[in-house]
């Protein structure tokens, strides 16, 4: 793949090509790109936002509650309400590019071709209810990290490996479930999207207790210990290989019997991964509110650290890094409850049209680099017109080469 730099841009005749050439190689019209980049992103979003909106809603029963009429009609708004989100900043990309040309820059440039045009699109994250924006920007903000750590890696400066992703998570679950108990009794919880959610601390106290059976007065949950590790386990691993199954299945839908025989163990990491890490983490606080006979917050250090240790099973980057991002939104969050941060920015907003920016820029400019969730978003959302965009600028920049 070729690396698009400034230079290579500079000094090319890139910046002199017309809209059709470098913004919509399908067509010479402008406005005809605009309605048939809207016609694409429109079918798009629908197909990128349907799982997330199985996934929510799975996770809303997960969680005890009911969905009744009322409750999936308000799933179905928030559905609408991403896709006309991913709607927006996939078709405004086009109009942007060919307004800015034609208004303001009498040339195409290497930061205002993709960069500046995605960042003004990210505008679009008002469609979104406050919420859900939070949650948002915390994907764009772990992706951004995880543009940097790969973009180290090609300069030679970082050497991943799953022992030191492991670490990485080890550590970053140990401080985010911390965080995440001391939240469950702040004023307004920090909404978070995880596949788990700790349990407040106990305020009982009682004896110590040894041995294996019962339940501990200050454990945070009902019923025997191990009926509550053991049934956490089991759910999880059962979310982690389905969502691997339906992965695997979905594309190969129109052949059951492929689809079936694509089937592996090696699966059944994702599941063994989600089970062991809910599973050690309640094995471990169990254990230390049973042995001091009280609760603290203080017990999800140990426990999270030492969760963290299923990670190997399915070692990701982008997972890797996702408690820290996590941990920093909590932070983010009590700094506004707080006052240390004006209520009255858009600092969300603000910092996720940032994060777009860089990471549709990324994806441009720099594919080798770029988190393969940019890749398959743009690819999805837009329905393969982003691989056409991209694929004209490549053709330029290899005549230059």
């Amino acid at each position: 793949m070729v690396e698009i730099s400034k230079f290579m841009v500079e000094k090319s005749d890139l910046r002199f090509g017309t809209c059709k050439q470098l913004v919509h190689p399908w067509t010479d019209s402008c406005k005809h790109a605009f309605t048939s980049m809207l016609w694409a992103c429109g079918k798009g979003s629908i197909v990128f936002y349907t799982p997330y909106f199985i996934v929510f809603t799975v996770q809303i029963l997960m969680r005890g509650k009911k969905l009744g009429k009322k409750e999936m009609i308000e799933q179905f708004k928030l559905y609408l309400k991403s896709g006309v989100f991913g709607l927006t900043v996939g078709s405004s990309f086009v109009t942007l590019n060919c307004i800015f040309r034609r208004l303001f820059f009498s040339e195409f440039s290497y930061y205002t071709t993709v960069l500046l045009p995605c960042t003004v699109s990210g505008l679009a994250i008002y469609f979104e209810p406050p919420y859900r924006r939070v949650l948002v920007v915390n994907l764009f903000v772990n992706l951004v990290f995880e543009y940097w750590v790969r973009t180290l890696e090609m300069k030679g400066w970082l050497r991943r490996s799953a022992g030191k992703e492991t670490l990485i998570f080890m550590l970053g679950s140990a401080v985010f479930f911390y965080l995440m108990r001391l939240d469950r009794d702040s004023e307004k919880r920090t909404p978070l999207f995880w596949f788990f959610t700790p349990p407040r601390v106990s305020k009982e106290v009682g004896e110590p207790v040894t041995g294996i059976e019962g339940r501990s007065p200050a454990c945070p949950h009902k019923g025997p210990c191990i009926h509550y590790i053991l049934k956490g386990t089991a759910q999880l691993f059962g979310v982690g290989c389905a969502m691997t199954m339906l992965r695997t299945i979905l594309p190969k839908i129109l052949t059951p019997g492929k689809a079936l025989k694509s089937l592996r163990l090696s699966h059944m990491k994702l599941g063994v991964f989600f089970g062991g890490y809910i599973g050690i983490y309640r094995l471990v606080v169990c254990l230390l509110c049973r042995a001091h006979g009280r609760d603290s917050a203080m017990y999800a250090l140990p426990a999270g650290f030492l969760s963290g240790l299923a990670f190997r099973a399915a070692p990701s980057t982008p997972i890797s890094l996702a408690p820290v991002t996590s941990s920093l939104q909590i932070l983010g969050s009590w700094a506004y409850q707080k006052g240390m941060l004006p209520a009255d920015w858009p600092l969300v907003e603000l910092l996720y049209c940032v994060c777009q920016g860089l990471l549709f820029h990324a994806r441009v400019m720099h594919e080798d680099v770029c988190p393969r969730y940019i890749i398959n978003l743009m690819h999805t959302v837009t329905s393969s017109k982003a691989d056409e965009i991209q694929s004209g600028f490549i053709q330029k920049i290899l005549k230059f080469i």
